[in-house]
């Protein structure tokens, strides 16, 4: 390769890479605006890969119009056996602070992701038959459950426990195949 070859090729991979950047800089910006239809137009020819990066955001915690729910999701599964048994997420109100600092993660993709995406639930629910696999018995479903509380207002909850969560709704059924658990 001749030195004008390796100053074009270089010149293009920075140019690719300069517009990528400038691509995705935009394209979060957009993401964090207000709804509307344009920036609903805009958003919808990538917000599947979005997702899947994990590169969206949302400010759902945040004033002028925060959450009003605290959510949980377990999994129950039965084995082929008839038994069953309960996988929860980490709740982190029981964790102490590096332990909660560790598996915050857990949380947000419960409350921000698996809570709101059915593109997930099918892969969350062969993870939680994998997890649970053994020699002596084989998940045969997987369920996921919702639990809520409505929040308090801050005027009312601040320095409070949450409620307890009373509601409850399961969202999906996963029949496990046996090609899940390899």
């Amino acid at each position: 390769m001749n030195l004008d070859e390796s100053r074009s090729s270089h010149f293009l991979s920075r140019s690719v890479i300069s517009l990528f950047i400038v691509f995705y800089i935009g394209a979060v910006i957009l993401w964090i605006c207000p709804w509307s239809r344009v920036k609903e137009y805009l958003t919808e020819p990538y917000a599947r890969q979005f997702y899947f990066l994990g590169c969206w955001q949302g400010f759902a915690v945040f004033a002028p119009d925060p959450r009003t729910s605290n959510f949980r999701i377990y999994a129950t599964v039965t084995f082929d056996d008839g038994k069953k048994t309960v996988w929860n997420f980490p709740a982190m109100e029981n964790l102490g602070f590096f332990e909660r600092y560790r598996k915050e993660h857990y949380r947000k993709f419960c409350n921000d992701c698996l809570n709101s995406n059915e593109l997930l639930w099918r892969d969350f629910a062969r993870f939680i038959a994998r997890k649970h696999d053994s020699a002596e018995r084989h998940p045969v479903t997987v369920a996921l459950t919702r639990t809520w509380a409505d929040t308090l207002p801050i005027e009312k909850g601040l320095g409070k426990p949450n409620p307890e969560q009373t509601k409850e709704y399961r969202f999906f059924l996963y029949r496990v195949i046996p090609e899940d658990l390899r």
